[in-house]
């Protein structure tokens, strides 16, 4: 797919097969009580062109924060994705021009993954896995986090930054799991298959005991620009299934337009984040 088709609006879609409803009564299936908060951290930040976050754009510097996401349980939390270290966020900019980082945000989440009862990985792309695969407690995470089988692959054979290769024997340590479409992993959490983005993404959805329902997109779309006009990101060094993407933001322009109760998460959008925290949508990391 070239980015001349992306930019003329003439690439082909991959319709996205999710169904919300079936996605909703899935996240019933495990017993328990439902999660009661969602909270997110900012560990660090880069700043790109609009023209590289989102197809047509222009030349306005956009802050693109690295998140990671709890899921608050009355007696436990689950975290969804790690952030990264500060020497696997630098290995994504120049020497001589290096990027925000926030090592007490970091801290905090290291906090926070030391204590949540399961961590699930949505890829893996660095700055969703370092924070598990580059921690001094790798063997004691490893063990209560939830991988695809596609992503445990990726992780051995071919990793996005090589620091963060593992060995056969490192990578047996991951809870893993290989489902066809949906998968609930904790009561009111349910993983999606998504892949696009990277052939092993998945988005989550969280239902709360309060009735809010959260769908984490996860990088389908860099921005809620994204979704909102259908367009994907035009960075010439992301290579995704472009026409799967498409289809994938297709459908949740149609969550974001017609489902007023789900609130559709971002991972890089600080426009999104930002306001989120303020009105109480997410919350800080409890620890």
């Amino acid at each position: 797919m070239s980015r001349a088709a992306y930019a003329a609006g003439t690439a082909a879609e991959t319709p996205f097969a999710a169904d919300l409803a079936t996605i909703r009564r899935l996240a019933h299936v495990l017993p328990g009580p439902k999660p009661v908060a969602v909270n997110g951290v900012r560990v660090a930040a880069s700043i790109r062109p609009n023209r590289f976050v989102i197809t047509g754009g222009d030349e306005r510097p956009i802050i693109m924060p690295r998140t990671a996401f709890q899921v608050v349980y009355s007696d436990c939390t689950v975290m969804i994705d790690s952030g990264l270290d500060q020497k696997t966020h630098d290995s994504f900019s120049e020497p001589d021009k290096r990027e925000p980082y926030f090592p007490d945000a970091f801290a905090k989440l290291e906090k926070a993954l030391a204590d949540a009862r399961l961590i699930v990985l949505t890829h893996f792309h660095a700055d969703h896995v370092a924070g598990v695969l580059q921690s001094s407690e790798f063997d004691q995470l490893a063990r209560k986090t939830v991988v695809s089988a596609r992503t445990a692959d990726f992780l051995v054979n071919a990793p996005h930054r090589p620091h963060l290769k593992l060995t056969p024997d490192a990578a047996a340590n991951f809870i893993r799991i290989d489902y066809p479409q949906y998968c609930p992993v904790a009561p009111g959490m349910v993983l999606i298959q998504a892949p696009g983005h990277s052939p092993d993404h998945q988005m989550v959805y969280v239902a709360l005991q309060s009735g809010r329902e959260i769908l984490h997109s996860v990088d389908v779309g860099w921005v809620l620009d994204n979704i909102r006009q259908v367009k994907g990101k035009a960075a010439p060094w992301v290579k995704e299934d472009v026409p799967a993407v498409l289809g994938q933001l297709r459908w949740l322009n149609g969550i974001h337009h017609n489902e007023k109760n789900v609130t559709i998460l971002v991972t890089n959008d600080d426009n999104r984040f930002a306001p989120a925290k303020t009105s109480g949508v997410i919350g800080e990391l409890k620890i």
